[in-house]
Formats: C-alpha cells, structure tokens, sequence
C-alpha cells in the first residue's frame, strides 16, 4: 500500500505542478484574447497636407486677411481669389499673405490668381488682377514677403504679374491723392 500512496502522491504532485505551469500561461493567453477583441481601425487619422476641395475654405479662413474674400477657388493646383477692395495697403497685405500661404504653407498649390474688385453705383468692377507661379518664387524671395509689403501697389515684385483696369487706375489715384 504504500507505493501506491508514494506513486498517487507523485500523480497529484506532477498534476500540481502541471496546473501551476498552464495558470502562470493565462496571462499570455489573456493578452491575445485582448489583442483580437480590440476594436480594429478602419480609417487612420493623418494631417492633411496641401490644398483641397474639402480644405479650402477652413484653409483660407485661417490666414489673416485685412479684406474679405469675395469668392475662392481651387482647380489643377491653381488658386483663385477675388477680394474686396479697401485700401491699395491691405489688398497689398492680403496679396503677401496669400501667397505665402500657397507657397510655403500648401505644397500642391502651383499658381495663385487674385482679383480685387470694387464696388461703386453701377456695381462691381475689376480693379486690378494679380497672377503668379511658384516657379517664379525662389526662397529668399517668399521670406522677404514676411515684411510688410506694397503700401504702393504699382511697385509690386516682378514675380507678380499685374493687370490694372481703368477703374482701377482711378482707384489707386484716389488713394494717391489722399
């Protein structure tokens, strides 16, 4: 009889150690359970880079214009915007800004077009047109836009294509004279 204690002694010790072994395992077996119940994401966040359909407004708004934009668009990497004219010096202001933007801030922006229209009696009335391409701009070029920029518009960069209208010309004299 007593082997057969000593041999179900051994049983029960090797049983023992044996169930001592596979719970010091659950913990591994909890962690997988875990990785695979884990809700699994579909759509991974990323900064959105350069210019979009979607951007472009919450884009625009974040740059600090002096003149409100009229209407802005966005095709084939070229942006386009007509501003509300005030002054030569904040359509000047708001001219840099833009393009600082498009140029250094929104890699995918390849032109910028910007009309500034003016209102008098008879309604609106294109003033002047400005068009540019970053190809045109070189570094130190956009850096130097940082300081405050064309109180005189007809002395603008020559990177900055500029169209005046009649009713333009009449209304950078009235600034002129004043």
């Amino acid at each position: 009889m007593p082997v057969r204690w000593i041999a179900s002694l051994g049983v029960w010790g090797a049983l023992g150690i044996l169930v001592v072994l596979l719970l010091s395992q659950m913990s591994s077996l909890d962690r997988d359970l875990k990785q695979r119940r884990q809700p699994i994401a579909v759509f991974q966040w990323s900064a959105a880079h350069g210019l979009t359909d979607d951007r472009l407004v919450d884009a625009l708004s974040a740059i600090p214009l002096r003149n409100r934009p009229i209407k802005v668009s966005w095709d084939h990497a070229i942006l386009a915007v007509d501003l509300r004219a005030d002054s030569p010096a904040d359509v000047g202001y708001d001219m840099s800004r833009l393009i600082l933007y498009a140029y250094q801030d929104a890699p995918n922006v390849k032109q910028v077009l910007i009309r500034v229209i003016g209102e008098n009696e008879a309604g609106r009335a294109l003033l002047l047109a400005v068009e540019t391409r970053k190809l045109d701009w070189t570094k130190r070029e956009l850096d130097e836009l940082h300081q405050p920029l064309m109180s005189d518009l007809l002395r603008l960069p020559s990177k900055l294509r500029l169209s005046v209208t009649a009713a333009g010309e009449r209304w950078l004299g009235n600034f002129a004279n004043s």
